[in-house]
């Protein structure tokens, strides 16, 4: 199984003077074995549930920009040109057990936070245009090489050209220039301009990190709330002072006790209960709960045959509560064990050792229950 690693990168320095402030360029810093190549990203392209786009331009129109989505044919492909077209395909860790793996070469990083892994195959010329993103991202040259520019930090008053299926920057100040070849690795901040071609044909992985708005943080954080409070949970105002010079002032007083509200219900636990749930929502359909089975009858199963992780699924924990796919566990496990239950992809008869202890057992149960974990049928 390949082992992803990144070379001449220290976490700490990155972290310090780069992550969200400027991007970064590192030579030879990817090692992996073969994630995926051509023939079979374009292969799980033509898969119903993948998620798959066609973007095209031409030389001599560079600003007809194309967008298809899949899934493709084998038709689709015999009919595009020789050159500036990408395929884009999404999610390919849910898809490919070795993306998935080659996650471990950023463990530096909050794991919760990951969006997806993407994966382009590109032509001559392919690309999509110069763009900027709401979130961080690494590219990771698979194979092939891409030119790439850097420019300007964006705002929401950066202009985009209008009525294209595509979001392209009116304006693009170079900066920065790359030819990026195998194994190179390039880290763009949230907001940073940038544009590639690829020089021949080129596979490219992206991996973004999600980075939610502070609306749709307070907006959902509100759903969460309202969903926990009571009706009989009210403003109140005792010992209220007396208003007959001024009735229509909002006064200080008032204002202290909405805050107060405010601060009672956004108590750590309630945003790390939040936070849980709300970050491991899955990106694409949730699994179907399976009950089929009581406690006994999963563990003889258990004794029997491994249990695997749904590669869909998304993990995080807070104290002794996992959480996983939108779903809080509550358990009386260590912070090392459920640590352990993250990052494990197949739980196998002979490696139980960390789950002796039957709290351990009723939480994998429980994770079975949901979909998180399951039996290979085959």
């Amino acid at each position: 199984m390949p082992s992803a690693t990144l070379k001449h990168i220290n976490p700490q320095e990155f972290l310090a003077d780069y992550w969200q402030q400027k991007p970064l360029l590192v030579r030879e810093s990817f090692s992996s074995e073969e994630l995926i190549s051509q023939e079979e990203l374009m292969a799980l392209a033509c898969e119903p549930e993948a998620e798959s786009r066609l973007i095209s331009n031409s030389a001599d129109q560079p600003n007809d920009w194309q967008v298809q989505h899949g899934p493709f044919t084998e038709k689709d492909y015999q009919s595009l040109p020789d050159s500036h077209w990408t395929l884009l395909v999404q999610a390919v860790d849910h898809w490919i057990e070795a993306v998935n793996d080659s996650f471990s070469a950023f463990q530096f990083l909050p794991r919760w936070r990951m969006d997806d892994m993407m994966i382009s195959f590109a032509v001559e010329g392919g690309g999509v245009g110069p763009h900027y993103d709401q979130y961080d991202v690494f590219l990771i040259q698979l194979s092939g090489k891409r030119h790439w520019k850097v420019g300007q930090h964006c705002n929401e008053n950066s202009e985009l050209l209008e009525d294209l299926p595509v979001k392209v920057l009116q304006e693009f100040e170079q900066q920065e220039s790359w030819i990026t070849e195998p194994g190179d690795l390039l880290y763009i901040p949230p907001g940073v301009a940038h544009w590639s071609e690829s020089i021949g044909d080129s596979l490219t992985l992206s991996v973004g990190f999600r980075a939610p708005s502070d609306s749709e943080f307070i907006t959902e954080f509100g759903y969460f709330l309202s969903d926990q409070l009571s009706e009989f949970q009210r403003y109140q105002d005792p010992k209220l002072s007396q208003r007959n010079a001024h009735p229509h002032a909002l006064l200080s007083e008032d204002i202290q006790r909405l805050k107060a509200i405010i601060e009672r219900n956004s108590s750590d636990e309630q945003l790390a209960q939040w936070l849980g749930q709300y970050m491991t929502q899955p990106k694409y359909n949730e699994a179907e709960p399976f009950d089929d089975l009581d406690f006994e009858s999963f563990m003889a199963q258990w004794h029997q045959q491994p249990l695997y992780k749904n590669p869909t699924s998304r993990f995080a924990y807070y104290g002794s509560a996992l959480f996983a796919d939108g779903h809080r566990f509550d358990s009386q496990l260590e912070a090392q064990d459920l640590e352990v239950i993250c990052s494990t992809a197949v739980f196998e008869s002979d490696n139980r050792s960390p789950f002796d202890q039957i709290e351990s057992h009723t939480l994998l149960f429980q994770l079975f229950i949901y979909g998180v974990l399951f039996f290979d049928q085959d």
